[in-house]
């Protein structure tokens, strides 16, 4: 079944775009919100950030868009990279690394654990509740997102092929344009937010105290346009200029609808939208549509340009390394960023230029694992670079085995949904 493809048109997302092949665009975003995410933490990491740049609005909107940035790229690789696999190798098996990615995912959320039980900063029972994405891990939250979108990404996917682009967009927008109804429904008493299923209930659906946001269930809106920006870029390779003229056009009116949003939810209740709010995490935590509808409009502009860069240009392949490593950035990055968080009590020039230090150490890990993790790395003639490739191999080898056995297995048990095909029963 083919969705919003005008009739008479070839489906060029798939002749265009085989499997396994990168958008450049994506890269450079994707490398843009793990900038921004991890410049983020260190200026956190000392404190600097409360005590200069968040009464700086205009700075901290900008600094947290890698949050929106990072769920609507994940809709965008959906679309890119496993819906094309799925059409090649039928939706089961896409599930399978679908959950070997969510349980990845979901253990470099965990062992960022270690840090804060190592400086005393949580407690076992607070590490066992944030381990079962109960809790709240300092940093590391976008982990716990990815790992619960990457178990519901089946569906999603399902929900693509069988009705489209254009009712997932619909329906999560609508969701969205509730708000001011699903505020009114009872939240839980004060001292019940304190307890796992409180929490789950406000990450998951957003209902309670407003101390998680966005919500899973309102982010599915993120993930709709991520989607929608991924079929443009597989329109955008394709060998026909009126099809890529075509693709700067949808952007136009695909950031021109999510202006109008923007300017229609600007006067929702009950939350006030001002400056202040808009870049803090008032509207991100009460799950408001303008959060939404922002994000996705400051996403799409920078994807939009992104699409210009040349792919010849020089030295672009080392620029991009951050967006390529950026599971290993964010996970080993705040792992370091959480062991060296502390009062260091200095005045904020000083400040400034520990967080530059540790954000330049950030980079310089995620450097040294791009060089490790090249394809001749482990023949390399350098043979640091040789030993460091083998032993990293030697260590990530049998993690990935029970990683890809644990995803087969829970593949298995979910065989049975509709979802899947279903083996034909001959009669007899």
């Amino acid at each position: 079944m083919r969705d919003n493809v005008p009739p008479g048109r070839p489906d060029r997302e798939y002749a265009a775009m085989p499997p396994g092949r990168k958008i450049l665009g994506l890269d450079i975003a994707r490398t843009i919100a793990i900038a921004l995410a991890m410049l983020n933490h260190s200026f956190i990491a000392t404190n600097v950030w409360k005590d200069f740049f968040e009464p700086k609005p205009q700075i901290a909107f900008v600094v947290r868009l890698a949050t929106p940035m990072f769920i609507i790229l994940f809709g965008a690789l959906l679309e890119v990279v496993y819906r094309n696999r799925e059409r090649r190798d039928g939706l089961q098996s896409v599930t399978a690394r679908l959950f070997e990615r969510a349980l990845l995912c979901w253990l470099l959320y965990a062992l960022t654990l270690i840090p804060l039980l190592w400086t005393g900063r949580t407690s076992v029972t607070s590490a066992v509740f944030g381990a079962l994405l109960a809790g709240k891990i300092p940093l590391s939250d976008i982990l716990r997102y990815y790992t619960i979108l990457f178990f519901l990404a089946p569906l999603l996917l399902f929900a693509r092929n069988r009705w489209g682009l254009l009712p997932l967009l619909a329906a999560s927008t609508a969701f969205l344009l509730l708000h001011p109804v699903l505020v009114l429904l009872p939240a839980p008493p004060p001292n019940f937010a304190h307890y796992a299923p409180a929490r789950l209930a406000d990450l998951l659906l957003g209902l309670g105290d407003a101390v998680a946001g966005p919500s899973v269930l309102h982010s599915l809106f993120f993930v709709a346009v991520g989607m929608l920006i991924g079929w443009l870029l597989g329109e955008d390779r394709s060998p026909d200029v009126s099809v890529r003229k075509g693709v700067t056009r949808r952007f136009l009116l695909l950031g021109a609808s999510l202006s109008f949003g923007a300017f229609t939810t600007f006067f929702m209740g009950p939350e006030e939208v001002t400056t202040e709010t808009a870049a803090g995490m008032v509207l991100r935590n009460a799950n408001h549509p303008f959060y939404f509808f922002c994000g996705a409009l400051g996403t799409t502009v920078i994807v939009a340009l992104c699409r210009f860069v040349r792919a010849d240009r020089p030295g672009l392949r080392y620029a991009t390394f951050l967006g390529r490593r950026s599971l290993f950035t964010f996970a080993a990055g705040n792992a370091f960023l959480i062991l060296v968080t502390q009062d260091y009590g200095a005045a904020i020039p000083h400040r400034l230029f520990l967080s530059g230090l540790f954000f330049l150490t950030v980079v310089g890990l995620a450097m040294l694992y791009d060089i490790i993790m090249q394809p001749g790395a482990a023949t390399s003639r350098i043979r640091l670079v040789r030993t460091a490739s083998r032993g990293w191999q030697a260590m990530a080898a049998p993690v990935n085995r029970l990683l890809r056995a644990g995803a087969a297995k829970l593949t298995a048990l979910v065989s049975w949904a509709p979802i899947f095909p279903q083996p034909e029963v001959q009669k007899s």
